[in-house]
């Protein structure tokens, strides 16, 4: 400026000798400015992770990652910052981001029945990206425990009794009625009673399992509708006894149900380095894969949606600079289960809320819910998992790492209720935004009422009869021993009795014979001596005879000859 005169020697010499002092401010970068500004850190890094890996954007992470940095991209995400703030609200109320004695995690999930978009994203613990303030304390951490593994994710959670749903789809699909009765008991069975036609010789193997319910409940025979909203492990293994194993899960596939990340830590079992879920029986009631909690909600959204999947999706729409529409992996929507399998399931759910087990899932504003908790063992993990017809929303409140339960912190009211509120105060929010229709009413098969001939077992041996029974549809119970004529041990009667009508897979009593009857001889005519002896040899002990039939014919007997009473009950002769 000086060579060119546009300033003077003076300009020049008092610009030269000014100090020129930096003032820097340091912002943070990219999903900390989320976390910082609206508490969307996780959700945040999923749009950037969905992003690269989703090959319209390259064929290659490097190449994503080039085409996402410098594509300008105007990015519209299906977010919903209100239910979100409704979340984060109760996700802080009700579980801290450290805990002492735990390694405490908990992650709340919201996804739009029939478009997958993905309205909340929650977690206990605070976003960043940078791992040198991870290391500052577990309150922080770059971990999405809501997404699968190349999300983000960790490995996934068990999600207990949550499958239960799975199973109860299959149960449907496969013809069957919510009305049917099935023993709801802990016990042991077999595991060759489990039919599996993908495993070798058709059947899960051999050997004794023992199960039970929460706290040891018995419950007997109930409906699969009851065991299902009470949430009783033995009415699921009754139900899956029914079924074939690959058949449930081959439901649990078109649902979209996967492990979060590979199973590699057990050679033994049949998913082996794959993302498929182990076919076990334990399963199909207590969910022993570790699924991530988006995509249990995106399964239960079906449920909602009339049985049509929808995958997750956090984008609406991405604009280039000039605002064309940049192409990208939408949600890919399939029929996972009919309409009236998924009609069927949300009914028997909206009664495990209204008078079951998830009665904390009610709306405060009457729109329809439907839900389904769910358990691990020990209480190590604790879900809510349903919604309306417009929202569904998986919670998840656990153990991230170790295996601690949960109620030694706060009992019943406290950490392991924490879904609890969790749950419900994202989806008052969602009926408020969203509103809610009713779900589809069931088929007249769902709820048809199975009526089964009870054959007739009398004078078979106790297997026998068990056996034919069962092949009947029906369960079996001890009915203890009565009088009889028949040996000792064989069946006298059962209970309804032979020839009538039962509900299919109700429990029928058998009763036992004790042997305990005989039919009183004709002994008229003859001496007292001889006929005590036959009373003797047709069984009875008690045998009342004068001394005049010493010398007498007997012309009496109490009770009359040919008829049958107790061996123990008194016989008497009268002689003349």
């Amino acid at each position: 400026m000086l060579a060119h005169g546009k300033i003077t020697q003076a300009d020049y010499d008092a610009a030269i000798g000014t100090e020129v002092v930096p003032s820097i401010t340091e912002r943070p970068v990219g999903c900390d400015i989320a976390e910082a500004r609206r508490n969307l850190g996780y959700f945040c890094d999923y749009v950037q992770r969905y992003i690269l890996n989703d090959p319209n954007f390259g064929d290659s992470t490097k190449e994503r990652q080039f085409n996402f940095q410098r594509g300008g991209f105007d990015i519209y995400t299906s977010i919903d910052l209100d239910l979100q703030e409704s979340g984060i609200n109760a996700m802080r109320a009700n579980v801290p981001a450290v805990m002492d004695g735990i390694d405490i995690g908990s992650a709340a999930v919201s996804v739009e029945p029939g478009t997958g978009r993905v309205l909340t994203m929650i977690q206990n613990r605070f976003f960043t990206a940078d791992p040198e303030v991870a290391k500052l304390g577990n309150e922080y951490t770059g971990i999405n425990y809501n997404t699968d593994f190349e999300y983000g994710g960790s490995g996934g959670f068990q999600v207990g009794s949550t499958f239960k749903a799975i199973t109860l789809a299959e149960w449907l699909r496969s013809g069957r009625s919510v009305k049917e009765i099935v023993n709801t008991n802990g016990r042991t069975e077999q595991f060759q009673n489990f039919s599996a036609r993908c495993l070798d010789e058709g059947i899960y193997g051999y050997g004794n399992w023992t199960f039970q319910n929460d706290q040891g409940r018995q419950a007997g025979s109930q409906t699969v509708e009851y065991a299902m909203e009470q949430s009783l492990n033995g009415g699921l293994v009754s139900m899956q006894q029914q079924l074939d194993l690959c058949d449930t899960f081959d439901t649990a596939q078109k649902l979209g149900l996967h492990r979060a990340t590979e199973q590699n830590f057990n050679e033994s079992q049949n998913n082996y380095g794959t993302r498929d879920l182990a076919i076990l029986p334990s399963t199909i009631y207590a969910g022993t894969d570790e699924i991530a909690p988006i995509t249990m909600a995106a399964a239960f959204a079906a449920f909602a949606n009339g049985g049509k999947l929808c995958t997750p999706v956090p984008i609406d729409a991405i604009k280039s600079p000039d605002g064309k529409d940049v192409p990208f992996t939408r949600s890919k929507c399939s029929q996972a289960v009919s309409p009236e399998v998924a009609a069927g399931v949300t009914y028997v759910l909206q009664n495990a809320v209204n008078r079951g087990v998830a009665s904390h899932a009610r709306s405060s504003s009457g729109v329809p819910h439907f839900a389904k908790t769910g358990t691990t063992d020990d209480v190590k993990d604790n879900w809510t998992i349903g919604g309306s017809s417009k929202v569904t929303t998986a919670v998840w409140v656990g153990n991230v790492t170790g295996n601690v339960s949960t109620m030694n912190f706060g009992g019943w009211g406290g950490l392991m209720a924490a879904d609890q509120s969790i749950w419900p105060a994202i989806m008052n929010a969602a009926d408020q935004k969203y509103g809610g229709d009713p779900f589809a009413e069931p088929s007249s098969v769902a709820l048809r009422v199975v009526a089964q001939d009870v054959p007739d077992t009398t004078g078979q041996d106790v297997a026998s009869a068990t056996k034919l029974l069962k092949a009947a549809g029906f369960t079996v119970e001890d009915g203890g021993e009565t009088d009889s004529l028949l040996a000792e041990g064989l069946v006298t009667e059962t209970s309804p009795a032979a020839g009538t009508s039962a509900p299919a897979g109700s429990a029928v009593k058998i009763f036992r014979s004790g042997a305990t009857l005989a039919t009183v001889p004709d002994v008229v005519g003859e001496f007292g001596k001889k006929a005590a002896s036959r009373l003797r040899d047709a069984g009875f002990v008690d045998i009342s005879v004068p001394k005049e039939c010493a010398a007498e014919k007997v012309s009496a007997v109490t009770p009359v000859p040919g008829t049958s009473t107790r061996k123990s009950d008194t016989v008497t002769l009268a002689c003349r």
